[in-house]
């Protein structure tokens, strides 16, 4: 899943999806100018993980352009 957000003209992605390099699953936050990869053990924990992120980024004024999926 990739989740697209904007803010002051900037815009910033997330993706969770299964990890490419290992078991487990991983969320991908691309910043302007920063890419960050968090990995995580189930699916349990990446969805609780998106939640605080998505809330974290609503918190910094990040809002939603569109959801895409794989």
């Amino acid at each position: 899943m990739i989740w697209l957000f904007h803010r002051d003209g900037q815009y910033l992605s997330c993706e969770a999806r299964t990890c490419v390099e290992d078991s487990g699953y991983e969320i991908l936050i691309a910043r302007p100018g920063h890419v960050r990869r968090e990995w995580y053990a189930d699916e349990h924990q990446l969805a609780h993980r998106w939640r605080i992120v998505n809330q974290e980024l609503r918190q910094e004024g990040w809002g939603d352009l569109h959801g895409l999926r794989d």
